[in-house]
């Protein structure tokens, strides 16, 4: 479920508060309306081979603006206007819709923040999800401390096996701060009478040099009839280490998952993977969903020039117990920043896994931002 509204442009532009029968003038109704977005094209080619193989080609049209209208000192207006559609090989030359994937009020004084309307839902458990409800969040100096509320969202736990149908309210706590150079944050988010989802991450910087360990597990509510007890063993555990010196910078990460699945409590997949931060991710490799899964990566980048740099990246792992499945993910980019907001990159990556179900391809892609 993803609830948003459709509108023209026209009508968008008014909601947004670009126009005001009462204003004196434009100059008046805009001169601190803050916008922000970007266009990205990409066109990409992907191919699996199992038992047939599948051959998959589209382009794909991205449109977002970001307005953030001052009501008053402490209440501002947040839009965020996208295109709804992408144009795909089905249908090239397909109209996307105008959508307004965020329309929220944003209360802010003293270090509280308030925001109530449909907004992203903030954590590392839900990342990318979406929802109506309320989010507030205090700081107090080093540390700060939130919850939402979203009475309908768009989170899927269709993974977990679970009846859920949408319906179902999404509560959620976090809290996140620093203690000298360690980074720490934790979160709990619970999908009523479904899923409770909890995960904490560390991080410490010394010099040149960043460590890192993160830990998500979700208990699935026995009561939904998808498990035989609340408490099922799906977590993933993540350590990695990264650093920095000239022009290469480098990240070495490990990344395990429990015997009946990954902890994050969003299984939803889109063209770049996961949703949910706290799980791993290469690009076609990934621990989201996948049981007793070992993974290790190295991804490691170069800037050539101030313009250009190149990655590398290499994963490989085993999935399963009784019967084992091994993974491997092999990838190469080369980024061109033409300026400060204009970036493109050419990446190719071919990946692998053998065993049980055996299953490789190769996936190519091109994309063009422009960020405003």
């Amino acid at each position: 479920m993803k609830k948003i509204a459709k509108l023209s442009l026209v009508t968008a532009v008014m909601v947004a508060g670009l126009t005001n029968v009462n204003a004196a003038s434009l100059e008046e109704s805009i001169k601190n309306v803050d916008i922000s977005g970007q266009f990205r094209f990409r066109f990409q080619e992907k191919k699996v081979d199992k038992s047939t193989t599948t051959n998959e080609s589209n382009s794909d049209v991205e449109i977002e603006i970001g307005v953030k209208v001052p009501v008053n000192d402490m209440v501002t207006a947040v839009f965020k206007i996208d295109n709804a559609g992408n144009h795909k090989d089905d249908s090239p030359s397909g109209k996307g819709d105008v959508e307004i994937e965020d329309y929220y009020f944003s209360f802010a004084n003293n270090g509280l923040t308030v925001n109530a309307g449909q907004q992203n839902i903030p954590g590392r458990l839900t990342d990318a999800a979406q929802g109506d409800g309320i989010v507030a969040l205090q700081s107090m100096g080093n540390f700060t401390v939130g919850a939402a509320a979203f009475a309908n969202h768009n989170v899927d736990v269709s993974a977990l096996g679970s009846t859920y149908n949408g319906s179902q309210a999404l509560y959620s706590v976090i809290a996140l701060g620093n203690v000298g150079p360690v980074s720490l944050l934790g979160q709990y988010a619970s999908v009523e009478d479904t899923v409770d989802t909890y995960g904490v991450k560390a991080d410490v910087a010394v010099d040149m040099v960043k460590l890192g360990l993160e830990y998500t597990a979700s208990d699935i509510d026995g009561a939904t009839g998808v498990a035989s007890a609340a408490q099922d063993d799906r977590s993933t555990l993540k350590a990695y280490v990264s650093a920095k010196a000239g022009i290469v910078s480098a990240k070495l990460t490990y990344a395990k998952t429990g015997d009946n699945g990954s902890g994050s409590i969003d299984s939803q997949v889109n063209d770049d993977g996961l949703e949910a931060a706290s799980e791993f991710l290469l690009w076609n490799l990934g621990t989201s969903n996948n049981a007793d899964m070992d993974v290790v990566a190295l991804d490691a980048s170069v800037a050539l020039t101030d313009k250009i740099s190149f990655r590398a990246a290499y994963a490989t792992g085993e999935i399963g117990s009784a019967t084992t499945s091994d993974v491997e993910e092999i990838l190469g980019q080369v980024t061109y920043k033409m300026s400060k907001n204009l970036t493109s990159y050419v990446r190719y990556a071919t990946f692998d896994k053998s065993g049980t179900s055996d299953e490789d391809g190769q996936r190519g892609r091109v994309e063009v931002k422009y960020s405003f």
